[in-house]
């Protein structure tokens, strides 16, 4: 049976990382599977089939695509689109967002929408009912799974091997903190000549970023990389991931880092605390302060040792956010 994955694309969220990863997963696990998503917004490095489409693509449009590829079932992340093509085409389908979700257009009919869903994923944590106002019965919650790296010995972090490569990325704007990471590493990078810095994303202060490298001479230990690169290479070969970030953003790839392996420096920012454990798995700091980020960053680098301490219980996060209990809710008919 051959499922369809909807990957949406939001200012608050998008469906690519878990969409990713489940395809990965299903094709594992015999299922023959496709991945969607808009035209220019799917990352070159996937290993599954893509197909993609208008951004303003109607379900009448995505009900063709669904029969011309022959899909048997639809698996909707954050993608309402794709669940009103599937009805249309009489396709089966199931839906994903997360708690508390808002859409960047409001879809009227979503509650009646989602009741015709074999089953609708909610993720978030809470023991509060989910909103009976949007989700019915066919609703369930599940946690933020993590989606990690196999590294050349998995029972080893990947600071064991002592690449001295920083990884951070998220959104490159003045709610991701980057300008403070640059400024850190300014005063860190000629005192640690063998580090080197990576940067993963896009956004408004990309420019700004790149001429703060080359005004301050950090082009031979910094760089810039597109927010579509394969990340998760990058963490195979990190030592440190940071997480910058001024508000509650870029938690997902700071989970990512953690269940791969990493320790980890991360702004205390809401969210953050539930994950890192505070000198225990990595080291959480003031966001927008760059005297603490400094401390903490230049803390783990001389010290392999707590690296990779942390590094074993940043870990756990794997077995704490399992991802193939968040794949079972799309397995089966």
């Amino acid at each position: 049976m051959k499922s369809m994955i909807f990957v949406g694309q939001h200012k608050n969220f998008s469906g690519v990382r878990l969409g990713v990863r489940l395809a990965e997963v299903l094709a594992a696990n015999g299922q023959e599977v496709l991945l969607a998503g808009v035209k220019g917004k799917l990352p070159g490095h996937v290993k599954q089939r893509t197909v993609t489409f208008a951004a303003s693509a109607q379900a009448k449009s995505l009900a063709q695509l669904l029969q011309k590829e022959g899909a048997k079932k639809v698996i909707s992340l954050a993608c309402l689109p794709a669940c009103e093509a599937a009805v249309l085409a009489k396709v089966p389908f199931v839906y994903c967002e997360p708690d508390h979700f808002k859409e960047d257009k409001a879809v009227k009919n979503k509650k009646a929408l989602l009741k015709k869903a074999q089953k609708v994923v909610v993720i978030g944590t809470g023991d509060k009912p989910l909103d009976k106002k949007v989700y019915s019965a066919n609703a369930v919650r599940t946690a933020n799974p993590a989606v990690w790296v196999e590294h050349y010995n998995y029972d080893k972090p990947a600071c064991f091997k002592k690449e001295n490569n920083i990884v951070a990325a998220g959104k490159l704007a003045k709610s991701g903190g980057f300008d403070v990471l640059l400024k850190t590493w300014a005063r860190l990078a000629p005192a640690h000549t063998t580090w080197h810095l990576t940067l993963v994303g896009d956004g408004t202060s990309k420019a700004a970023l790149k001429k703060f490298i080359e005004k301050n001479r950090l082009g031979p230990s910094t760089e810039i990389v597109s927010a579509d690169s394969d990340l998760y290479s990058l963490l195979r070969n990190a030592d440190i991931y940071v997480s910058p970030a001024r508000e509650a953003e870029g938690l997902d790839e700071l989970l990512d880092a953690m269940a791969s392996k990493l320790p980890v420096v991360a702004t205390d920012v809401p969210g953050a605390d539930e994950l890192v454990a505070n000198a225990v798995s990595g080291l959480l700091v003031n966001p927008g302060e760059e005297e603490p980020l400094t401390v903490a960053l230049d803390e783990l680098m001389v010290n392999w040792g707590k690296r990779v301490g942390m590094a074993i219980e940043a870990s756990r996060q794997k077995e704490r956010r399992p991802f193939e209990i968040f794949a079972s809710f799309f397995e089966g008919e």
